[in-house]
């Protein structure tokens, strides 16, 4: 009983220092995203949509994640029903598909907690129409010229390889510098007109605390779509193109500089406290 009254007390401890023993880096790191059902203006862009389908498993193929791959680290995807601190304390990243503004709004205070918390985001906007998760980071998207992308590392040169003229489809938009400065951040690509696609901060570099961010002006530049008139539209996961190449590398770099996701809440630690206290309690009473 000796041993189990010490692990009690190594959990409490443990506790007591901010929850190493749960911290989120012990598994596989999981994205998720919203649902159709939660985001249904988003049609096959929402995230258990069919154009972001060939993204998802490229994550989740150990090929390209995991213990073997070209980037040792596991990647998990989750669909999320609800988008609230509840779920988001369920993952590691969170993924801003094309979501219309109106939709955005319900989730808008609860993803930005949890980035400014120490969780990661991925955001995919488009437009202005499609950019409220980054607008309350004030990161808004105005229209591009749609024209090609390129850049340096580590988005368009990294551990998948070098992605060159990575295209963009339909809508399309552009950041701002002054805005990107302004939170500290990184410019990821430009177009040949020199307007930025995309953007890019490691953890601590937005705020103090806050997780890693990526935002890029065209989610059609990750996603898979056919309607452009070409064989792929966007991204090829299998085999690469230049956009599938982007994107992973894109990936491959937020999760290895990634923050570490909120922790439970204080009262979830009293809790916890409270029934391993009950367990040793129950130990010392069979040890006498």
């Amino acid at each position: 009983m000796y041993s189990l009254t010490r692990f009690v007390r190594t959990m409490a401890a443990a506790l007591a220092l901010g929850g190493v023993v749960l911290s989120a880096q012990a598994g596989p790191y999981v994205v998720g995203g919203a649902s159709h059902a939660l985001i249904s203006n988003s049609g096959d862009w929402a995230w258990d949509g069919a154009f972001l389908a060939n993204f998802r498993a490229a994550l989740e193929n150990p090929a390209n994640f995991g213990p073997s791959g070209t980037v040792n680290r596991t990647i998990q995807t989750t669909t999320m029903n609800t988008v609230d601190a509840g779920s988001l304390a369920g993952v590691n990243m969170f993924v801003g598909t094309w979501i219309e503004n109106s939709q955005a709004a319900a989730m808008t205070v609860a993803v930005t907690n949890f980035f400014l918390g120490g969780g990661d985001l991925f955001l995919l906007q488009d437009d202005s129409s499609h950019d409220a998760l980054g607008t309350s980071l004030g990161l808004s998207t105005t229209a591009s010229t749609g024209s090609v992308s390129n850049g340096g590392a580590p988005l368009f040169h990294g551990p998948f390889g070098d992605a060159v003229n990575v295209q963009q489809f339909y809508n399309v938009g552009q950041l701002d510098g002054a805005a990107i400065a302004a939170h500290h951040g990184h410019i990821g690509g430009t177009n040949v007109e020199g307007q930025i696609t995309s953007a890019f901060w490691s953890a601590g570099e937005y705020a103090p605390g806050s997780g890693s961010m990526f935002i890029i002006a065209d989610i059609d530049m990750i996603a898979t779509t056919t309607a452009c008139g070409l064989p792929v539209c966007g991204a090829s996961y299998a085999p690469l193109n230049d956009n599938g190449i982007y994107a992973l590398n894109t990936f491959a770099f937020l999760q290895g500089t990634g923050g570490t996701p909120p922790v439970p809440e204080p009262q979830t630690y009293a809790l916890m406290l409270g029934g391993l206290g009950a367990v040793g309690l129950i130990a010392r009473r069979r040890k006498g």
